[in-house]
């Protein structure tokens, strides 16, 4: 994976470094993962307090990963496209934070590991009359930034295909450029959960709103390369990613990047 500046490098340098010495500091547990002959590729992309410059909830999952199974771990910073062609190409073995959609669990086991919602973003200079999907439809000013390649759950599923209908819809490549583009007035709107927006905002400086409160929860998904790894060996990792859960080290990992109460709410009973 290239690096497109010097601080990029350091941080790909550093995660590897790191990551290949934490491994072999721990004896493989028993029935635990199997370790391959090669680090372990894991992809990460930028995503508010999940990974951004270099820390977030993702990387301390994977260096928990790395620590727990013995395996050594190389971390790639990438796009989410990027990702998911190399995830079903098998150049890529695993990644963080992702939804398991039907095309994507064609190609990769998944294992859920904590819950998110997404609500609305708005701009403050949003007419406060527009509090519902159906309001914001009818406002044919309005206009929606999304993350190209982001499933943004299915409560919002049907609001965002007749946006798309409509022409409304900014598509982003990434998650940076998406926050950018909200901050410069490029698109009314966004969809994001408290790990992420918290990481770009000040308490008060958007209205954040819940217009699906019913809503199917989402989760935040380890996916796993069906190509490098069978339905055995995947088990054992989802094993590995529930007895995070279970010792409470995934509530800890949370507590550092929000409120202990919320990320009590998170965690799968």
């Amino acid at each position: 994976m290239p690096c497109y500046s010097p601080t990029r490098c350091r941080q790909f340098a550093l995660g590897i470094l790191m990551l290949g010495l934490i491994g072999p500091a721990f004896a493989q547990q028993k029935n635990g993962p199997s370790c391959p002959s090669r680090p372990i590729v894991l992809g990460l992309y930028e995503f508010g307090r999940f990974y951004h410059a270099g820390a977030g909830l993702d990387k301390d999952i994977a260096e928990q990963m790395a620590a727990r199974s013995g395996c050594k771990f190389e971390l790639r910073v990438m796009t989410r496209g990027r990702i998911w062609q190399d995830l079903q190409g098998g150049r890529v073995d695993m990644t963080l934070s992702a939804s398991a959609t039907p095309e994507r669990t064609l190609f990769a086991w998944a294992t859920p590991y904590i819950w998110v919602k997404n609500v609305m973003i708005l701009n403050k200079d949003v007419d406060t009359r527009i509090r519902s999907s159906s309001d914001f439809i009818a406002a044919p000013n309005l206009r929606l930034g999304v993350i190209r390649g982001h499933f943004q759950g299915k409560a919002y599923a049907g609001f965002i295909s007749q946006l798309r209908n409509l022409d409304r819809v900014e598509e982003i490549d990434d998650t940076e450029r998406l926050y950018a583009m909200f901050k410069a007035g490029r698109f009314q709107a966004m969809l994001g959960s408290q790990l992420v927006y918290s990481n770009y905002f000040k308490d008060g400086e958007v209205r954040i709103e819940d217009w699906e409160p019913a809503g199917p929860k989402g989760a935040a998904n380890l996916l796993i390369s069906k190509k490098n790894f069978g339905q055995e060996e995947a088990k054992r990792w989802a094993d590995l990613m529930k007895a995070m859960a279970s010792d409470g080290s995934m509530q800890r990992m949370l507590s550092k990047y929000m409120d202990p109460a919320d990320a009590a709410k998170m965690l799968f009973p």
